[in-house]
């Protein structure tokens, strides 16, 4: 863990603020379907300058205007943390770097003798969160357990993982992309037993019946919110994008959401979606099929992005039979899209820290166990990176402490040496 503590600091005040922006676009309507048509790249809005042409200019001066918009957005999220007070889609005047911490500044005292059950997907970057949020529990003074490592991601495993962790007694649960709405009952029983759970890469609400009590939200809006604003700088506003969405995840729809939300915005680019389900991503030969289908049936298209690394390897074998030029982008800086950036078949990977993520959900877990109120979502803080094949890390795990040391702020909060 890094202790550069002071002086990473003060490397944080050369980050500069974005600047106040132009507002977005209005988006008409949501794409959908393999076999979706090209959306229209043209906005309704006309108090947007990022849609609206200055008196005279024509639509190339407004597209100009947006592409030095995505380049300057693009270039400070590759080079510092760009922070959002919400996971939704976030207006451009409104990301910022972080320069200083904007989350919480005190937290109760950590419980001794509790436990916590930490609950994965099943993914790679579920299992990669999970297992660092296991080594930050532990040096907090939590017993810890894992749950479905390298399982399944279908709505009948993951409730009978729910189930495990519930019969381990834990005193909380943090849940992995676990969706609400699929484990409903299972977090009932949670709180019948007096269990806090906790939910981080799941958007949806917290609180009420049959839902998570809290939540440390992972920032993949944010993060392919910035992808989007990449894939427009790095093609100078040309960009024929088709972008997979799995709709079996409130996270994947709403981060494709915000990603296809950028691009509709640059009025010479252009946007479309694709649907699969991670069943279909997991299968090797079914994911080339499908990947392989979006090809041939888009001969213009230049840009496949895929959200997360599942399939990432027939989506990269499918490419390249092609044998047309087509970049490919990816959200989740796991193992998998790790060695694809670093090899160079990957473009650019939009990312958060899965041990940030860790700490933040932790932090919910103490607050939960000590019935003190939780951390706001706009207080977590919500961060995110892009990284190229000239920046990629080892690991995406930690990857944020040499831009901001969040682990020191974190122990300073539960008291820690």
């Amino acid at each position: 863990m890094s202790e550069e503590g002071e002086g990473q600091m003060q490397t944080q005040k050369r980050f500069r603020h974005l600047k106040r922006g132009a507002g977005w676009a209005a988006v008409a309507a949501t794409i959908g379907g393999a076999a979706a048509g090209v959306a229209g790249c043209g906005s309704s809005s006309s108090d947007s300058s990022a849609s609206a042409a200055p008196a005279g200019g024509g639509a190339e001066t407004s597209s100009a205007t947006y592409v030095a918009q995505a380049k300057k957005i693009s270039a400070d999220a590759q080079h510092g943390l760009v922070y959002s007070p919400t996971d939704a889609f976030t207006p451009a005047a409104q990301l910022k770097v972080m320069t200083s911490w904007l989350g919480p500044s005190q937290t109760p005292p950590v419980p001794k003798g509790k436990s916590i059950a930490f609950v994965s997907c099943g993914a790679v970057i579920c299992n990669e969160t999970v297992q660092s949020g296991a080594k930050i529990a532990q040096a907090a003074g939590f017993e810890t357990h894992l749950v479905n490592i390298n399982g399944k991601a279908d709505i009948q495993n993951l409730n009978q993982a729910m189930s495990s962790a519930i019969a381990l007694h834990p005193s909380a649960i943090v849940g992995m992309c676990i969706t609400a709405t699929q484990v409903a009952d299972k977090l009932e029983q949670a709180r019948k037993a007096g269990i806090v759970t906790v939910s981080t890469c799941d958007p949806t609400p917290t609180g009420g019946s049959g839902q998570f009590d809290a939540a440390a939200d992972y920032a993949n809006g944010l993060s392919t919110e910035l992808l989007g604003w990449g894939i427009v700088a790095d093609s100078a506003g040309k960009a024929n994008v088709v972008a997979i969405k799995d709709e079996g995840f409130p996270a994947v729809i709403r981060k494709i959401g915000n990603l296809v939300h950028v691009v509709e915005g640059c009025s010479t680019c252009r946007v479309k979606t694709a649907t699969w389900q991670v069943t279909d991503a997991a299968d090797s030969a079914k994911a080339a099929n499908i990947i392989t289908g979006i090809i041939n049936g888009n001969p213009k298209m230049d840009t496949l992005v895929m959200p997360y690394s599942v399939g990432m390897p027939s989506a990269v074998q499918a490419v390249a039979s092609s044998g047309r030029k087509i970049m490919v982008y990816a959200d989740d800086l796991d193992a998998v899209n790790q060695q694809t950036l670093h090899a160079g078949t990957l473009a650019m990977v939009s990312s958060v820290d899965p041990q940030l993520a860790m700490y933040q959900a932790i932090d919910q877990v103490i607050r939960g166990l000590d019935k003190a109120p939780y951390v706001k979502p706009e207080q977590l803080p919500y961060l995110a990176h892009l990284y190229t094949k000239a920046t990629v890390p080892s690991t995406g795990v930690g990857a944020f402490q040499s831009l901001f040391d969040y682990a020191s702020v974190y122990r300073k909060l539960w008291r820690q040496p």
